[in-house]
């Protein structure tokens, strides 16, 4: 038996700069991996086969990939193991026991996260011995997120978000992450189809908390270094336009907490 650790992500500044030939987005992002994680558990089988548990999500979280047989073809754990057997030549499967505890939809990147798990979970039982970079190679072929989790901690994000440089990781933060009551369906698809030429950024925001963290002389810097107004995600304007609830709820939190909330 071998667990692995499926941590979420919040994005301290997320930017796009332009819309590619090929239909995907080029970003610059700055990613953290937080403690909130799902917990997956391998074990050998001749096939591969998904167990779900997710009795600690929200009510309405149904994740709708699941069904009553397992057979989650459509889930990004069960593409992640099919994929790395395929890309190896691995004759035999796995049981895998998925628990989760990241909300699907939240901007919390818990699906990209499983697939990531599952990469480095088989990876270990399977006794492939890829590296890590092996793995984000495969990861990317599933999902942009992908790669991310396979290393984890504090990254800068380019291209698609699958080019990647490790950078000086933020010192531990206790931090408030809240769901809002905003149910969207395939969030992250829907998003990027509202985006326009008016929503590019020139990569300004993560310059700025680049040069932040690299001034704290190797040290990391304090979540509260972050000078707010460099926290950026270009998704925020597009909820307040889109989403006249998102507004209403932030208006709340904002006045009830005395607080200044940020799309994570």
């Amino acid at each position: 038996m071998i667990c692995e650790l499926a941590p979420a992500k919040i994005n301290l500044t997320l930017e796009i700069l332009n819309k590619r030939s090929d239909g995907y987005h080029d970003i610059v992002s700055i990613m953290q991996t937080i403690d909130i994680c799902d917990v997956l558990t391998f074990w050998e089988n001749d096939w591969i086969k998904i167990i779900p548990n997710y009795s600690n999500l929200p009510s309405k979280d149904d994740l709708f990939y699941y069904d009553n047989f397992n057979y989650l073809n459509n889930n990004l754990v069960y593409k992640a193991a099919n994929l790395l057997k395929k890309e190896t030549n691995y004759k035999h499967g796995a049981i895998i026991h998925l628990h989760k505890n990241i909300p699907s939809s939240a901007g919390l990147g818990g699906g990209s996260s499983d697939a990531a798990a599952a990469l480095k979970g088989l990876n270990r039982l399977w006794n492939l011995n890829l590296s890590l970079e092996d793995l984000a190679e495969i990861g990317s072929k599933i999902g942009s997120d992908v790669p991310f989790f396979i290393y984890g901690g504090t990254c800068l994000a380019k291209g698609k978000g699958e080019v990647l440089s490790k950078i000086i990781p933020l010192k531990e933060k206790w931090l408030a992450v809240i769901l809002l009551p905003i149910n969207l369906k395939q969030k992250t698809k829907l998003l990027y189809s509202m985006v326009t030429k008016e929503n590019y950024t020139n990569g300004y925001f993560t310059e700025k908390i680049i040069e932040i963290i690299l001034n704290s002389n190797g040290n990391g810097c304090n979540f509260e270094d972050l000078n707010s107004r460099y926290l950026f995600n270009v998704f925020e304007e597009i909820y307040k336009r889109k989403f006249k609830e998102y507004a209403l709820w932030i208006k709340d939190l904002e006045k009830n907490c005395n607080v200044k909330f940020h799309l994570a």
